[in-house]
C-alpha cells in the first residue's frame, strides 16, 4: 500500500500558523522576563553591610528636577524627601528627613516594556506615600547622601511626576497629574 500525504492548502496554512505561534512563544521566553524581586531584597542586604546609612524609610513627595530621553529610552531624575522611620545604621534618627536623588528609567509600553519600571519600584522607594528600606553613603563632593541600594517589600502603585517642577507627596490621589 503506497500512501501519500495528503496536504492541501488548508492544510499548509495551519501548519504555517502554528509554527509561528511556536516562534512566537519560544521568542517571547528568550525575552524580557520580569524578574525576581527577592533579587533586589538579596542586593539590598549585601549592600547595607558597606553602607553609612541603613533605614527604614517613607517616601514624603517626589519632584521630578530633570528629564532625559525620549520614547522608550525617557528617564526622569527625581528629588525625595524620605521619612527615616527606624535608623539601624548611621547618623540618622527617627523622623529625620533626608533627602536623595534618584534617577527612574519610565515605562517604555505595556508588558516587557515595563518590566524595568516595575523592577525599580522594588529596588528603591520612591514612590510617594511608600515604605521601604534604604542604605546610603555619604558624597563629599556633592555634599549629600547617594542612594547604594534599596528594597520595597511592597509598592504602593503611586504616580510619580515625570514634568521638571512637578512634585507629587503622600496622600495624593493624582494618577500622572
Amino acid at each position: 500500500m503506497n500512501h501519500k500525504p495528503s496536504w492541501n492548502v488548508s492544510t499548509a496554512k495551519a501548519a504555517a500558523v502554528g509554527l509561528l505561534a511556536l516562534c512566537a512563544a519560544i521568542q517571547s521566553r528568550l525575552h524580557a522576563q520580569p524578574i525576581n524581586p527577592q533579587v533586589f531584597k538579596v542586593k539590598f542586604e549585601e549592600a547595607r553591610k558597606d553602607a553609612e546609612v541603613v533605614a527604614a524609610v517613607r517616601v514624603l513627595a517626589a519632584t521630578c528636577t530633570e528629564t532625559a530621553g525620549e520614547g522608550k529610552a525617557r528617564s526622569v531624575v527625581l528629588q525625595l524627601s524620605l521619612q527615616v522611620l527606624e535608623a539601624d545604621k548611621g547618623p540618622v534618627k527617627k523622623n529625620d528627613i533626608v533627602v536623595v536623588r534618584h534617577k527612574v528609567n519610565l515605562p517604555a509600553g505595556p508588558g516587557p516594556g515595563s518590566y524595568g519600571y516595575m523592577g525599580a519600584v522594588r529596588q528603591f522607594p520612591f514612590t510617594p506615600g511608600v515604605r521601604g528600606d534604604v542604605a546610603l553613603r555619604w558624597d563629599a563632593d556633592s555634599r549629600r547622601y547617594v542612594v547604594v541600594a534599596g528594597w520595597v517589600a511592597e509598592p504602593n502603585g503611586a504616580a510619580i511626576p515625570t514634568e521638571v517642577g512637578k512634585a507629587f507627596v503622600a496622600g495624593d490621589l493624582a494618577k500622572g497629574k
